[in-house]
């Protein structure tokens, strides 16, 4: 192990957090006899040959190509890799392999928990989104009828390797959803990661890189540990998603759909607003953070008429209670709370507040 890679033996899972990480995984796929790989047409041209310099000796004996997208993160193209695990002849001792992003790692894992009734499943995520967020915690799933991650289920990889190699082949606009998920972390958990990221833009953390996926990585895999089925605290998770996903899923119907990060980074404008309009919570710092996500993101830009659709969207939001909203909220900037009851109408005067207020 160099000094650069962390190991976590958090059981059920292990995991290699850091540069190396991916050559230090070699022993964990001794023991299958079939091994086979989930990509798409970007982690296939681009990660697929930095999987095989730093693994040379592991053999891959089929590849499943999907085409990458949230848009086709859906039961039909889980049932393509189903079709083509079985073509394979993929048994129930096999092993796949998820190389790619969060929708890799979503659909591949829930595809391995149901093929046979179970096979072992090994995410390498290479997208930061996936390092510090997607791939760790055990969510698998699809979005079902336009809703995001409507079916699916807790499942345990193998292993979760996050190796910032992979990074060398992103293009900007990953590297830019990704941060949005690092900014939660520092959020509503993490000030010393707060302080790195601070008045700062992405382009100019590359130093910093290796610190801040280990860091993030390492606050969402503690969070885990405590709650792996969201009972409790893992719902803090969530700050920025309730707004997100439903901004997400309402792009998604349009001809110009936006990331994933793109969408929490506006969720986590909304959402901070509505701490600052929750006396007990005693959020004071909203402006510092609605100028840090400025600093990095372009504000969206629906209309009020749109706002009935974004709301009935959000109502579908797995943390919705007989159509109650429930908000994973800041108390104060480094720590956040779950489960707090917000009117529609303070939700909705928090989109207003996105639309019309001034920012850099």
């Amino acid at each position: 192990m160099n000094d650069q890679t962390v190991f976590l033996d958090l059981k059920p899972v292990p995991y290699l957090l850091g540069q190396g990480a991916l050559a230090q995984s070699k022993r964990y796929f001794s023991s299958y006899a079939k091994i086979f790989m989930l990509v798409d047409e970007n982690s296939l041209q681009h990660c697929l040959p930095v999987f095989k310099k730093n693994l040379p000796d592991i053999p891959i004996h089929g590849l499943v190509t999907i085409e990458s997208g949230e848009i086709n993160k859906n039961i039909d193209t889980t049932g393509s890799i189903w079709a083509r695990l079985t073509a394979m002849h993929a048994d129930r001792d096999a092993l796949l392999i998820n190389l790619g992003g969060g929708v890799i790692t979503d659909m591949g894992g829930f595809a391995a928990a149901t093929y046979k009734r179970g096979i072992d499943f090994i995410n390498i995520p290479t997208t930061l989104l996936g390092q510090v967020d997607a791939a760790i915690g055990g969510k698998t799933g699809i979005d079902f009828q336009e809703y995001k991650n409507q079916v699916g289920l807790f499942t345990d990889p193998k292993l979760v390797v996050i190796d910032p190699v992979f990074l060398n082949t992103l293009e900007d606009i990953h590297w830019k959803s990704g941060f949005s998920e690092v900014i939660k972390y520092a959020l509503i958990m993490d000030v010393d990661l707060w302080k790195i990221i601070d008045q700062r833009h992405y382009h100019h953390l590359k130093n910093d890189w290796n610190t801040i996926i280990t860091k993030a990585a390492r606050d969402k895999i503690a969070i885990v540990k405590n709650d792996r089925n969201e009972n409790g605290i893992r719902k803090i998770l969530n700050f920025g998603h309730t707004v997100g996903h439903a901004l997400e899923t309402f792009f998604l119907k349009t001809d110009h759909p936006i990331t994933h990060g793109e969408a929490v980074a506006a969720g986590m404008i909304c959402e901070t607003w509505l701490s600052s309009q929750i006396p007990e919570l005693n959020c004071q710092n909203s402006q510092v953070i609605y100028d840090e996500i400025d600093r990095n993101f372009h504000r969206l830009f629906f209309q009020p008429d749109d706002f009935d659709e974004i709301m009935q969207l959000m109502k579908q939001d797995k943390k919705a209670r007989k159509g109650l909203l429930k908000f994973s909220l800041l108390r104060r900037l480094g720590k956040a709370i779950h489960d707090i009851q917000v009117s529609d109408d303070l939700v909705l005067q928090s989109l207003e507040f996105y639309l019309n207020t001034k920012h850099t």
